[in-house]
């Protein structure tokens, strides 16, 4: 099973403007575009030769020093800039040069919003296949005054995910600064390896409560738009297979899928076979909830002969991925390190 369901953001970079997908990450503390060539890439290569308004950054820079920029591109060509190199949870990396570029969105009313001298990754290696159809990734994560999110106003941001099946799902929406949508409960979080942490306090499924380990989950669950599953920590995930292997005993049949070795898999329809499925429930603290219905537990095969469950086995942190954040409004209000959220089934 691919785990490629991302948020996408349309924006423009340089001078002239360069329009640029990219993935939203809210597990990354950089944005990145590719530089020289990406095949799988729907929009143009920025190329920074031809902006007025790009700026490299000198490894010798404060700049360089606060984004802890270790040497990791080996070009002679940019010796004197400050390098980056990112790795991800998937293996993919991306490893370049620093600089300082202009950013253009549009806004809500039609209009356009400039933000000058964005610290920005220059991609000039790719490792891990093509990438999937974006040209970059928008990191989200701002631990200090120089990253993205503290330049809009406000401190803050929110986006509304809807169905991640329905690419024409129009409510899908990032708002950056002041503007941001900030209502619903809330939970406190940290930052911590350039992650947004909240802490689980439980897991059920229906009216049961799992018997998860409170040390394994308090403030290790990391909100992720950069990831597409559900991931938990043995003690939990063990006990969540063995309740969702106990609801399906009888109504449908186990299967093997493809790359899914790792994937608890069945045959048949996603949404026939599984109507009357019980919500799985996050409990976070605070009395905050994250609901997964049968759209944010599961996901269908690419043959559509059968689906599998979107929650998987992490080694380490717990992860909040894409498709448990389907339907909800999701704030960040960084000034008081609080995240919010509330249920939007429009």
């Amino acid at each position: 099973m691919e785990d490629t369901s991302l948020f996408l953001v349309n924006i423009s970079i340089g001078q002239p403007p360069v329009p640029q997908l990219l993935a939203m990450d809210t597990g990354s503390n950089l944005i990145w575009v590719h530089c020289t060539r990406c095949d799988s890439c729907k929009t143009k290569i920025f190329d920074p030769k031809r902006s007025s308004t790009y700026i490299g950054i000198s490894n010798s820079s404060r700049l360089c020093q606060d984004y802890a920029a270790s040497p990791s591109y080996n070009n002679p060509q940019y010796d004197s800039q400050c390098s980056f190199g990112i790795r991800y949870e998937d293996n993919t990396a991306s490893s370049g040069v620093l600089a300082l570029e202009k950013f253009t969105f549009l806004t809500s009313t039609g209009g356009t919003v400039e933000i000058p001298n964005v610290v920005l990754g220059c991609t000039l290696e790719f490792d891990g296949g093509p990438g999937g159809n974006f040209n970059g990734i928008f990191g989200l994560e701002a631990p200090n005054e120089h990253h993205f999110v503290s330049r809009t106003g406000g401190n803050r941001f929110s986006y509304c995910l809807g169905s991640i099946r329905d690419t024409s799902y129009i409510y899908n929406q990032l708002i950056l600064g002041s503007g941001a949508i900030i209502q619903g409960m809330s939970t406190p979080m940290s930052t911590r390896n350039n992650h947004y942490f909240v802490t689980i306090e439980g897991i059920s499924v229906g009216d049961k409560q799992l018997a998860i380990n409170e040390y394994d989950f308090y403030y290790n669950a990391v909100i992720d738009t950069g990831t597409t599953f559900t991931e938990l920590v043995k003690s939990a995930y063990v006990q969540l297979v063995e309740e969702v292997r106990g609801l399906m005993d009888g109504l449908v049949e186990p299967a093997h899928v493809g790359n899914g070795d790792n994937m608890l898999c069945y045959l048949g329809d996603l949404d026939k076979d599984l109507k009357g499925f019980p919500i799985v429930s996050l409990h976070l603290s605070e009395g905050v909830d994250i609901d997964l219905d049968v759209e944010g537990m599961f996901q269908k095969t690419p043959e559509g002969l059968g689906f599998c469950m979107a929650v998987v086995e992490s080694e380490s942190m717990n992860v909040i991925g894409v498709m448990a954040q389907q339907y909800y409004n999701v704030g960040f209000n960084l000034d008081n390190m609080r995240a919010i959220d509330y249920f939007d089934g429009s």
